[in-house]
């Protein structure tokens, strides 16, 4: 289900002075919604229901004949606007104009409503629209939907990853060419059109993926022979590790555990392929995905904030709408690492500030990690940055294979190219954490407003491309994250969410 991001309303009734105090009603609600403070809320009642008496004393004039009128109340982030719609004498015109110049003498718009006009709607009539803008962006009711159907759709995945009698009737397999469609449909289904991975919507990119080893897709069928559930490994560049994601159940089977026995698959395709290891992105919306990933034994290695636009809908039905524009918070992601081989030791070049929660999330991971702090300038000549769009997400990533001189200037460059030419609204900048100049740029990088997202596992290639090695993945946000929306489970990702949710700039506990 998508949350509303806006709340509008409306009541019809007859244009009769005697129904003056349901008006009142109406527009004290609206108002109460929108969140204006007590004077301000007054005097927009009393401007309103000024221009509605008006309104009824011209459509009184029409005789014996009573005459319909309707009020509306749309409410979003930036305004709350009134609409009289009324079915009678035709009225308005320009605003310079009777009965215009009378109702804007009389309501005062400049003082009181931002802006008052009238939209002439054919047979349908003459309508009145107020508009009052608002001083924040949130609306606490509709914070308390999200959070309930938020809480229902935890409720109801976690029933995804608990048996029941009868999980033994469906069978796991991996993809068949011609399983595409089947794939889309589910994707469909639990998203809409919102899934911020195009190809999944196309049956035959589905199928060459499959064929090219790019993703290897895990699927569950009914007794019926139905596909009724999907989860993927996903290695897009054929690298040593892979991203287990993409996972939806048809809801018509959802209680029946069946997440496990397709994570389990995922796992096994992993090893089989000789991975390193596997990595996941369970949202931050609500616990049961990272609470899956605990279970199979990974861990939480990095907290990336604002990789999911907005309107993406969360297990949601087939109402899902592009990204929002009208409150355009962006949703977060936890990054989960599930070691596959026993991982060699490793120097880690970090600043001071943040070896407290790194050295916890290696100790977790169970990986030999010897940090040092020491900021070490690199004067070796040769620039080693490269840069990319992900456009559909709006998510830009920043990578360096290795920090040189004007390694600085270039991460630089193409944060500013990246942020105002390119419009990405998201930007990860990964860098080489077995370098000795990795401590002293990523220094200088927290000073810039960038904050810490945590570990990239094995995400650098190296010469020995079966090998890969760790990533320090800082980033920055330009556009607006849902904070308020980040569930935590565990005690390692409670920590790891407190360093990075510290104010851009600020030095995180160590």
């Amino acid at each position: 289900m998508n949350t509303p991001d806006r709340i509008e309303f409306g009541l019809q009734l007859p244009g009769l002075p005697e129904l003056h105090g349901l008006v009142r009603d109406f527009a004290a609600r609206a108002l109460d919604l929108a969140e204006f403070p007590a004077s301000r809320h007054d005097e927009l009642l009393e401007a309103f229901l000024c221009g509605v008496e008006l309104v009824e004393r011209t459509l009184a004039g029409e005789g014996d004949r009573v005459v319909p009128m309707e009020i509306f109340a749309s409410i979003d982030a930036d305004a709350l606007e009134f609409r009289v719609l009324e079915h009678g004498s035709p009225l308005g015109g320009s605003l310079q104009g009777a009965p215009g110049r009378d109702i804007q003498e009389r309501i005062r718009p400049a003082t009181v409503f931002d802006r008052l006009w009238w939209v002439q709607k054919g047979q349908e009539g003459s309508e009145l629209h107020f508009r009052a803008m608002r001083d924040h962006a949130s609306i606490e009711v509709l914070e308390a939907i999200r959070h309930r159907i938020d809480a229902e759709e935890a409720e109801a995945a976690d029933a995804d990853v608990h048996p029941s009698d009868r999980t033994a009737a469906y069978q796991v397999r991996s993809y068949r060419a011609g399983d595409g469609m089947a794939i889309a449909r589910r994707i469909y289904e639990a998203y809409g059109r919102s899934y911020p991975n195009p190809d999944l919507y196309v049956p035959e990119r589905v199928d060459r993926l499959n064929t090219e080893g790019r993703l290897h897709s895990i699927l569950c069928e009914s007794e019926s022979g139905e596909v009724v559930g999907y989860y993927a490994l996903e290695r897009p560049e054929l690298g040593p590790v892979g991203e287990a994601g993409q996972a939806v159940i048809d809801h018509r089977h959802r209680g029946h555990g069946l997440m496990q026995p397709m994570r389990a698959a995922v796992e096994e395709a992993g090893r089989a392929l000789g991975l390193l290891g596997i990595w996941s992105q369970p949202t931050a919306r609500h616990p049961v995905s990272q609470r899956m990933n605990l279970r199979f034994g990974a861990h939480p290695s990095a907290l990336c904030l604002g990789t999911t636009p907005a309107g993406a809908s969360l297990r949601g039905g087939v109402s899902g709408e592009k990204e929002d524009t009208v409150h355009p918070a962006r949703h977060s992601c936890f990054l989960y690492w599930h070691p596959l081989v026993e991982e060699p030791p490793l120097i880690a070049h970090v600043p001071e500030s943040l070896l407290g929660t790194l050295r916890a999330i290696y100790e977790a991971r169970g990986r030999s990690v010897t940090f040092d702090a020491t900021p070490t300038k690199v004067t070796e000549g040769g620039e080693r940055v490269r840069s990319r769009l992900d456009s559909v997400r709006g998510v830009a990533w920043i990578e360096v294979d290795r920090v040189t001189r004007g390694c600085l200037d270039g991460i630089r460059a193409a944060r500013e190219a990246m942020e105002s030419s390119a419009g990405a609204q998201t930007i990860f900048v990964d860098l080489p954490i077995d370098d000795p100049g990795c401590a002293f740029v990523a220094e200088e990088l927290l000073a810039d407003g960038l904050r810490l997202a945590g570990i990239g596992p094995r995400f650098r290639a190296v010469a020995d491309e079966r090998r890969g090695e760790d990533v320090l993945r800082l980033q920055a946000n330009p556009a607006p994250v849902d904070f308020a929306g980040i569930v935590v489970e565990g005690d390692l990702g409670r920590r790891l969410a407190d360093a990075v949710l510290q104010p851009a700039g600020k030095v995180p506990p160590g």
